[in-house]
């Protein structure tokens, strides 16, 4: 079975996510649920960035997670330096490969930034730490370049190499394409993408990097990140658990939650509504049609399995859209035995109330237990005025009455 490390980066690239900010509790609080999940590598900061920024990794370091921290460092001597006096498994070294970075940003020709790289990585090899170097906006990069960078820190001792879409322009394809050839190129060291959202394929990128022979795949929670942030981790499993369930077997699914949950409360950010798995309405079904069938069988509209991700499936009865499997299973769930005239007469009745507006689920019953109270005295007002008029029938003598 080929094998695969999930990269998680909310605590490093998270973290640049417009008004994101978390306290140092909170960051080791998420390492702990993201360990709790599975991941391999949680990935930090530089610990060159600031003092407290340096407390926060080495801490990250000591408090027993089975992940691997490893820190994102530039190809900057006292940025590697910094890294090393800490307690980190390993460095994931980047430098920009584009014309566009290599003119606007660090201002390196190809043979300066190997001039950089290089020794760095052999400083890092040096000491048993594990190194991985980042060609960083890879797909709007020269391949000749890509590749001659590629050659040199590869000659130099890194265990894996990366290729982030860093401003999510690739398409699936152009991912698989490349991620194979750097595979079949280095067979010796792993391949690690890292895919921006821009453009709407992050996800699909990801994927397709595995596709393509990638051994590390990097995520954050809820996808959060610079701009329009990377792959999230819950989309990643959700493909995952479709197309590569073996690729999971390590992993703690029903912790899947509660992270997405706890990251949504630090950053006063609610889950987005199409988030795989964790969205408030991940699970809920709505459709009379829908309702219908996933009543009969959940697979029928499910292809996730809501009991494997520690939650629980939701018929939303309080729409206009409600259909009279979902009304009456509602109304049976609440002890009351309809028939199936009734469960007609009431889904007529709940869908013009939801005409005014949908209806919460404390809503829908009440508005039930209403209808079918005002109903128990129409039929009791019904019933009385039967007995009266064959009372008096029988008392006449009436031969239509029978008892």
């Amino acid at each position: 079975m080929r094998s695969l490390a999930i990269l998680d980066s909310t605590l490093r690239e998270g973290e640049q996510f417009t008004s994101a900010f978390f306290t140092f509790e909170q960051r080791l609080k998420i390492a702990r649920l993201l360990d709790a999940v599975g991941v391999e590598f949680i990935e930090v900061p530089s610990p060159a960035v600031s003092p407290e920024m340096r407390r926060t990794v080495q801490a990250l370091c000591e408090i027993g997670l089975s992940a691997h921290v490893v820190a994102h460092v530039r190809c900057v001597e006292a940025d590697v330096r910094a890294a090393l006096d800490t307690s980190v498994f390993g460095l994931n070294l980047f430098y920009g490969t584009s014309a566009e970075l290599r003119t606007y940003s660090h201002g390196r020709r190809i043979d300066q930034l190997l001039a950089d790289a290089v020794p760095l990585i052999r400083l890092i090899r040096s000491t048993g730490r594990y190194v991985r170097f980042s060609a960083e906006d890879a797909f709007r990069s020269d391949l000749v370049d890509l590749l001659t960078v590629f050659d040199a820190v590869v000659e130099a001792g890194v265990q894996r190499i990366g290729l982030p879409d860093t401003v999510g322009i690739a398409t699936p394809r152009q991912v698989e394409r490349l991620v194979a050839l750097c595979t079949e190129r280095y067979p010796q060291v792993g391949i690690e993408f890292h895919g921006h959202n821009d453009t709407g394929c992050a996800i699909a990128n990801t994927v397709a990097a595995l596709e393509g022979g990638a051994d590390c795949l990097d995520v954050t929670v809820m996808g959060i990140g610079e701009r329009n942030g990377i792959a999230s981790l819950s989309g990643l499993i959700a493909q995952l658990y479709i197309h590569y369930p073996e690729l999971l077997e390590t992993y703690d699914l029903t912790q899947l939650a509660l992270l997405d949950h706890f990251v949504s409360e630090c950053l006063d950010l609610p889950i987005p509504f199409n988030m795989p798995i964790t969205a408030p309405g991940a699970f809920a079904h709505r459709a009379g049609v829908h309702t219908k069938a996933v009543l009969k069988n959940p697979r029928s509209y499910e292809v996730l399995a809501p009991a494997d991700f520690g939650l629980m499936r939701s018929i939303d009865v309080g729409s206009r859209f409600t259909g009279r499997h979902a009304v009456g299973h509602r109304a049976t769930a609440l002890g009351l035995r309809l028939s199936n005239d009734e469960v007609c007469h009431l889904t007529q009745a709940l869908r013009e109330r939801a005409e005014c507006g949908s209806l919460n689920q404390e809503e829908v019953d009440a508005f039930i237990h209403s209808w079918w109270e005002e109903g128990s005295v129409c039929r009791a007002e019904r019933s009385g005025a039967g007995i009266a008029l064959r009372e008096g029938n029988q008392e006449k003598g009436s031969v239509t009455w029978e008892p």
